[in-house]
């Protein structure tokens, strides 16, 4: 059987200075993205795709940056298609607790008596919520608790913190290669501090990246009669509300919710503490969207969104609360990288090959989240677009028991062939089906396409 097509074109920029070793990389990504739930022996097809498998994670020439710089270049090229793409920046902690035998491992969590690897990526997506890559991965690991009186010490180029700068100086690196597409970074509250306003310029009405932050601290600002932030803000009249579906989260109910939404510009008064200068002061609007009529119970939904975008009416900055709620995305990528592609179950000797074996499951995460969407968005679309003839013709064949026909079905019904194949049961209070059903069933698509092309190759038929 092919290559798939998809794998094809993540890896053709790909320069590891040997054929085989990008040969190799192509079948394990294959492989792996045919069984994404799997462990890694039972995705190899036998013994000798195992040790391939094995063979390329150890090897010294092969690392996690060149494994998805080529996936970045393919990912650039789709968000050149785009008006806006969103980067959604979040860390996530990958636990190997228990896993004592592999080397390289640091303290994760608050107990730090769990050990693993931190992963903080950045995910582009459209404001339709169309994944269009993974376009930066960092790891690292923690060998000790770090004191806080020393933390405040360090400068930020020494902190872990530091990463949310690095993000950011990577959509500027972005925003320079797609002049024709707006560049938005997004992140959640760990990217409130104040080094990174101060790098990024406050309020940016040039050629650039922006930026989007959720604020975590009331902060000192100045104009505002000594109020900090949060006081100052709500002091503005209510321009508007909105109202979206908050799905479930850890300790939250999906449910409607409905927002009230005041809009101010104001300026962020530096830390004195820390060697910054009176001039340091910096101007950014400011979107506080807070929940009214919340349910008995329930935390109520409220948020502070500082951004860099210029904003002057009620619809730029309901514009802000949608794309924030894009956020919501990387949540589901890292779930599906742990829950649906188990990359915490990996059974590798040392945190070296581990960063090897994620950034390619970083990939197989995109792809799953990437048709998830892309069938919502586009349903009229023919699904050899985005599958090859023998997956779609053999999952017609399973689940109409006839042959398939000669034009593609479109996509959204792909879509859900797939997804019933993962238990989606299809009715119609069950709404459009999840990454979680699209991953299970897409990993049966890819066993009955092996079997229709054994078919063809043993009897020399077509089936259907």
């Amino acid at each position: 059987m092919e290559k798939n097509s998809w794998v094809a074109e993540e890896i053709k920029a790909v320069n590891l200075c040997d054929k085989r070793l990008k040969k190799r990389l192509g079948n394990v990504l294959e492989a792996l993205g045919d069984k994404p739930t799997t462990s890694i022996p039972l995705a190899c097809r036998g013994w000798g795709e195992l040790k391939a498998a094995y063979r390329f994670f150890d090897n010294e020439k092969v690392n996690e940056k060149e494994i998805l710089n080529s996936h970045r270049l393919t990912s650039i090229d789709r968000i050149k298609q785009e008006k806006v793409v969103l980067l959604l920046q979040d860390t996530t902690d990958l636990n190997y607790t228990g896993k004592n035998d592999i080397e390289g491992l640091g303290k994760i969590g608050n107990d730090y008596e769990c050990y693993g690897i931190y992963l903080h990526a950045m995910l582009a997506v459209t404001p339709e919520r169309i994944s269009l890559g993974c376009v930066n991965s960092k790891f690292w690991t923690r060998q000790e608790e770090g004191i806080r009186a020393q933390r405040g010490k360090k400068k930020i180029e020494d902190k872990e913190s530091y990463r949310w700068i690095e993000g950011f100086k990577i959509a500027e690196e972005i925003a320079k290669e797609v002049p024709n597409t707006l560049i938005v970074n997004v992140a959640d509250r760990e990217s409130d501090i104040y080094e990174f306003f101060l790098q990024t310029n406050g309020i940016r009405e040039k050629q650039g990246a922006h930026w989007i932050v959720r604020s975590a601290h009331n902060r000192n600002v100045t104009g505002k009669g000594d109020k900090k932030i949060w006081e100052g803000v709500r002091e503005s009249p209510v321009i508007g509300e909105i109202e979206f579906a908050m799905p479930q989260g850890r300790k939250r109910k999906a449910r409607q919710v409905k927002q009230e939404v005041k809009l101010a510009k104001v300026k962020l008064n530096p830390f004195f503490n820390r060697g910054f200068k009176e001039k340091s002061n910096i101007e950014i609007n400011a979107v506080l969207a807070e929940e009214i009529n919340a349910p008995r119970g329930a935390v109520k939904a409220k948020w502070m969104l500082l951004t860099s975008l210029p904003i002057t009416s009620y619809e730029q900055a309901v514009e802000i609360i949608q794309w924030y709620l894009c956020r919501w995305q990387i949540e589901i990528f890292f779930k599906l990288l742990k829950s649906g592609c188990g990359v915490e179950e990996l059974q590798l000797e040392k945190a070296e090959r581990l960063r090897k074996c994620i950034a390619l499951y970083l990939i197989i995460a995109w792809r799953i989240l990437f048709v998830t969407m892309q069938g919502r968005k586009c349903p009229d679309m023919p699904c050899d677009t985005l599958f090859e003839d023998d997956e779609w013709k053999s999952v017609y064949m399973v689940t109409y028991k006839r042959s398939p026909p000669k034009t593609p079905p479109r996509l959204q019904e792909m879509i859900i062939m797939i997804a019933k194949l993962g238990g989606f049961i299809g009715r119609k209070s069950d709404g459009e089906p999840g990454a979680k059903t699209i991953w299970q069933g897409m990993q049966r698509m890819r066993d009955f396409a092996v079997a229709w092309d054994a078919f063809n190759v043993t009897t020399g038929k077509r089936c259907g």
